[in-house]
């Protein structure tokens, strides 16, 4: 296997006053080339884009952010495969995990120093939000996906309109010099940036990661569900996906069935507004065992829901059993031992599966100290996000 195929999957507000309304003030069409968040209009306070900055103010858009995905972006399992490959490469992958002009690495040194960095400082800010913390001094990639990715550009803060208002363009306030509403922060487009890759990197006629385009074919587009819908409720910066447990479960439904001396469940996806699981990252195990009186496991069933792809010189998609928005899948429990009693049927939910394939392969590698460190970090973090999503047993 080539050290450096993982390169190729990767490429990719509040103020006061009034103004005259519009239908929308849209983004600039370079939102998202090479964003720079800092400006020259504001000193100190106003200029520093740290998230613990934004906290002073914003304190629950801040808690929220800080559990989430986008705060641990910068991760060891990302930084890990960057020695060998230069920061050149690195930068490609920050495109979406710390986007910001500010964030990239200046040079090979640059990169080489956020090795031991990262190591020593696991989490890239203070999570009480202490402007005088060592961790709020650090790297702005250190943040991830931090407020200013998608809030500030040139010093110019950009927001959705206020609650209750469609009130857009620049509104006037003390904070900031006012910011620029614009609905486009409602919009699944926002997030296409990092969440649909182009179809240059279709494996099987389909990108890596194609979200924003599962969601089109959806009905929950032509009802105008967009992501921000399920994934920030009521405006809260959480950004809950597959690692959590509650909001896997709340876009499923199970049925559990028996038919003389066979079992089934069907899975039916009622919430969720693309495939799942979406990307080729998480993989589902769905399993039945069939049980005598005293509780031994006669018979063994399991079936896999995943979008498996594999590098050999070129990538491959081993498999795509997902399921799309409103699809239902039955699984069967047959030929069932005439000695058993019941049938439990569980799934498992490993939401870093592919990752842990790529940790696996890196350290079969010779990788340099520190970067084995951060891989053997990842790999154990990625263990402890696997979870039970559902277990029912039915009785014969």
């Amino acid at each position: 296997m080539k050290k450096t195929w993982w390169m190729s999957v990767v490429l990719l507000f509040m103020g006061l006053g009034l103004v005259a309304a519009s239908v929308n003030e849209p983004l600039p069409s370079d939102y998202w080339d090479m964003p720079q968040a800092k400006g020259k209009a504001h000193i100190g306070l106003e200029n520093n884009m740290r998230p613990e900055a934004c906290a002073q103010c914003h304190e629950a858009q801040f808690n929220a952010w800080r559990d989430s995905k986008h705060a641990h972006a910068y991760s060891p399992g990302l930084v890990g495969q960057f020695p060998g490959a230069g920061h050149g490469a690195g930068n490609e992958c920050l495109v979406c995990h710390a986007p910001l002009a500010e964030q990239l690495y200046r040079d090979e040194g640059d990169l080489a120093a956020t090795l031991s960095t990262l190591l020593e400082n696991p989490e890239g800010f203070s999570r009480d939000a202490d402007l005088d913390a060592k961790q709020a001094k650090l790297p702005l990639r250190h943040a991830g996906v931090t407020c200013a990715v998608c809030h500030v550009r040139n010093g110019q803060r950009f927001g959705p309109p206020r609650r209750g208002s469609d009130v857009v363009g620049h509104l006037e306030g003390a904070a900031h010099g006012g910011f620029i509403a614009t609905k486009d922060f409602e919009k699944s487009q926002l997030c296409a940036s990092c969440h649909q890759f182009p179809q240059s990197y279709a494996i099987n006629g389909k990108p890596l990661e194609n979200t924003v385009f599962e969601w089109q074919q959806s009905s929950f587009a032509r009802q105008g569900v967009q992501c921000q819908t399920c994934h920030m409720p009521d405006r809260k910066h959480s950004f809950k996906g597959i690692h959590d447990v509650d909001m896997v479960r709340s876009g499923l439904n199970f049925k559990l069935e028996k038919k003389g001396r066979l079992a089934s469940l069907t899975m039916t996806s009622v919430h969720i507004g693309h495939a799942f699981p979406t990307y080729v990252t998480p993989k589902i195990w769905v399993k039945a065992d069939a049980l005598n009186a005293q509780g031994k496991v006669l018979q063994h069933w399991q079936w896999s829901i995943v979008r498996e792809v594999a590098y050999d010189d070129d990538w491959k998609e081993t498999q795509d059993s997902r399921l799309m928005p409103g699809e239902s899948r039955i699984f069967i429990a047959d030929n069932a031992d005439k000695n058993i009693t019941s049938v439990r049927f569980y799934i498992d939910v490993i939401p870093d599966a592919f990752y842990k394939g790529v940790y696996q392969s890196l350290l079969a590698d010779n990788l340099q100290p520190k970067a084995k460190l951060l891989i053997t970090k990842a790999l154990s973090d990625a263990d402890k996000n696997d979870y039970r999503l559902y277990e029912n047993e039915m009785q014969f």
